[in-house]
């Protein structure tokens, strides 16, 4: 059981229903209220294709745009939905990408004394051609797990999406996947507000030469 009281409502044959935003069937996700007090329109949810649409319409939203929703039964002390019958405005919404300062990517692009997976290529293909790649690709280090290899997603327009995270073993440059799968988001680990997450494909940024 979720240690939420609103979450998103697990899968089961016919719950996924149509994305008021992109309009393509059986992909949203709607959130529920795990008491079973408000129940909330269909637009608030979230959208599985995070690529291509990323809508992602939280509670918290819906209770900031909605506020008397959270009026209080004075008898029971529960919030009540002041409008249950109101109908949905479906019109689909465009969320803008959020992005990540340029300078995060900047600082990051050091430290590679610690970075297994640059040590490694750095034997395969020696340190010249290792700093060529991770120059041009604006492959970074962090510090998370004792030295990480951060993947920036970087736009055809230089904006940065996000950067994934991942753990590499230094001696045979695969991924480290035990005792568990060692792969972050910069976005989660720089603990942004309100981040609309929308993925470009690694290394987009040559794309612009």
């Amino acid at each position: 059981m979720s240690e939420y009281r609103f979450h998103l409502q697990k899968y089961h044959p016919g719950s996924k229903t149509t994305c008021p935003n992109c309009g393509k069937s059986r992909c949203f996700v709607r959130y529920i209220d795990a008491q079973g007090v408000i129940s909330f329109p269909g637009n608030v949810g979230k959208c599985d294709h995070e690529n291509s649409c990323g809508y992602h319409y939280t509670p918290k939203e819906y209770f900031r745009d909605n506020p008397d929703v959270l009026k209080m039964n004075e008898k029971t002390g529960k919030p009540l939905v002041s409008a249950p019958n109101k109908s949905v405005d479906k019109t689909p919404v465009c969320i803008a990408s959020s992005y990540i300062p340029l300078s995060y990517v900047l600082r990051s692009l050091s430290h590679y004394s610690i970075n297994p997976l640059y040590q490694y290529l750095c034997r395969v293909f020696g340190e010249d051609e290792t700093d060529r790649m991770f120059e041009m690709y604006r492959i970074g280090t962090s510090l998370k797990w004792g030295g990480a290899t951060v993947f920036w997603q970087i736009d055809i327009n230089g904006q940065v999406r996000t950067g994934k995270v991942m753990c590499y073993n230094a001696e045979t440059g695969r991924r480290v996947k035990e005792p568990q799968a060692f792969v972050s988001w910069a976005h989660s680990e720089l603990k942004l507000q309100d981040f609309h997450l929308k993925q470009c494909l690694f290394g987009e940024h040559l794309l612009k030469n």
